[in-house]
């Protein structure tokens, strides 16, 4: 029963903000603010859920945990998020309320009565939160209508570094295309580059922590894992490098070192992210299908 009333909740908040969106197309000022303070409170929510998930010991040795509990815990996050919401809440609202109003102003400037364009399916460059979102900001280019020129910023990414991609593809004997695609991944097409306290880039752009074999200088920073099917923020320290030459160059010897069945693919993008995935490159369960998606794009912006 309780199982019901959650999804019966959530069913409300996505059917109510499908409204709400039909209505801010209208330019309704009352139907804005309604529109801002509703995707406030999904965010709070989202917000919550994220901290509900972050786990500092295994969810087996919980002594509080349970289904019960999950679900009333999802239910109290909820009403928080409404009442949160509430008032001012947090600004954002208000904030989003101002760029729509004048989004809608634009577009009725352009296009008298016209509906306001949907931007729902655009593709973002990388989506960062907390301390990434302070650590690594997006440096896409912005054209003049205020939309990040994502095309011209992936192609630059990949023409910026495709010559240190061809040198250790030459070591590696795999397509340089993986490489740009891995690096594209790992740094969100060079959005989200590591970066040392004072704010130097460290170059890293294939995600390479510093054991305690290396004997270079590094850096710190917060990295998402997944440790038993649950995402857990870290700080952990990643090698940095004087230049990206040195980047790829590393990334060739370790491939050649560590992740042998992936040097062995050859141009099978499948099986080169599957080693990976098997080889421990990374924690994420998805990571595999996520690379191979990356690979496409470069491949087609390539050719």
């Amino acid at each position: 029963m309780l199982q019901t009333a959650v999804m019966d909740s959530l069913a409300v908040g996505v059917s109510d903000a499908q409204a709400l969106k039909a209505k801010a197309a209208s330019g309704d000022p009352e139907a804005l603010k309604a529109a801002a303070r509703q995707f406030e409170a999904m965010m709070v929510a989202q917000l919550l859920k994220g901290m509900r998930e972050t786990h500092f010991i295994s969810q087996e040795d919980d002594p509080f945990g349970g289904q019960s509990l999950k679900l009333y815990q999802e239910l109290l996050d909820q009403q928080w998020a409404a009442r949160i919401s509430q008032g001012r809440g947090l600004g954002y609202a208000e904030m989003l309320t101002k760029a729509l109003q004048k989004q809608v102003q634009n577009a009725g400037a352009a296009q008298p009565g016209g509906p306001v364009p949907d931007k729902a399916g655009a593709d973002p460059v990388a989506v960062v939160s907390g301390a990434d979102a302070v650590n690594h900001p997006t440096t896409a280019p912005v054209d003049t209508s205020g939309k990040p020129n994502l095309k011209d910023y992936k192609r630059s990414f990949i023409d910026r570094l495709r010559p240190q991609a061809e040198a250790a593809a030459q070591t590696t004997g795999l397509p340089a295309d993986f490489i740009l695609a891995h690096a594209a991944l790992e740094s969100g097409w060079g959005s989200r580059e590591i970066r040392s306290a004072d704010g130097h880039t460290s170059h890293n752009l294939f995600g390479i922590k510093a054991g305690s074999n290396w004997q270079g200088e590094s850096a710190t920073a917060a990295t998402t894992e997944y440790r038993q099917g649950k995402a857990v923020r870290a700080n952990q320290g990643f090698r940095s490098y004087d230049d990206y030459g040195q980047a790829f160059d590393d990334y060739a010897r370790l491939l050649g070192s560590r992740y042998a069945p992936a040097v062995n693919a050859g141009k099978d993008a499948h099986a080169f992210t599957q080693a990976l995935a098997a080889g421990g490159y990374a924690t994420d369960p998805a990571y595999s299908k996520k690379l191979q998606a990356v690979i496409a794009s470069v491949a087609r912006m390539s050719s």
